[in-house]
């Protein structure tokens, strides 16, 4: 299987909420307790841009995978800072994808001068967690029991990556 990384574009909305949905729906991957509506997914879309790029992974024509950058914390002073999010298609688990996009990602937030990139990971999502580990993620937190998901207190692991050691007057 051949992988291809592209910005994604809005023909690609409907199989980038059919593989949310379906985390939503059989795993802790994500605290979403309710499908995505379209509506939901296309503000979503739109508030990805530039700064917060949106990436999917193809196979051909077929959406696989996507993953993004999304604001750390709304408040300004955050801006140097992302947070990476990845969710790959059930049937194309276990191929290498994530790989494929946590490196893209890191390589775009280097680009867009991110000084570091968190993910905030359930930690029963072993898979994930050594996701971020092989692409040299740290954990720097674990908050414990934060969630309540199919019937289960949940814990969430923070990651870090230091993606570029920028100086404080270019960021100001």
């Amino acid at each position: 299987m051949k992988i291809g990384i592209r910005i994604a574009e809005s023909h690609d909305l409907e199989q980038i909420r059919e593989i949310y949905n379906w985390a939503v729906k059989n795993t802790v991957a994500t605290f979403d307790l309710e499908e995505r509506t379209i509506e939901q997914n296309i503000k979503w879309f739109n508030e990805h841009h530039t700064r917060y790029p949106l990436y999917v992974a193809i196979d051909q024509e077929t959406v696989t995978g996507w993953g993004s950058i999304s604001p750390f914390h709304p408040r300004p002073a955050y801006r140097p800072t992302g947070e990476f999010s990845i969710y790959i298609a059930p049937n194309f688990q276990g191929k290498g994808i994530g790989d494929v996009l946590l490196k893209h990602l890191c390589s775009c937030a280097k680009t867009l001068e991110y000084h570091s990139l968190i993910g905030l990971i359930t930690g029963t999502n072993k898979a994930s967690l050594k996701l971020a580990e092989r692409n040299g993620f740290v954990q720097v937190g674990h908050y414990r029991e934060v969630g309540i998901k199919f019937g289960e207190w949940l814990d969430v692991v923070a990651v870090q990556k230091m993606i570029a050691n920028q100086r404080l007057e270019k960021i100001i």
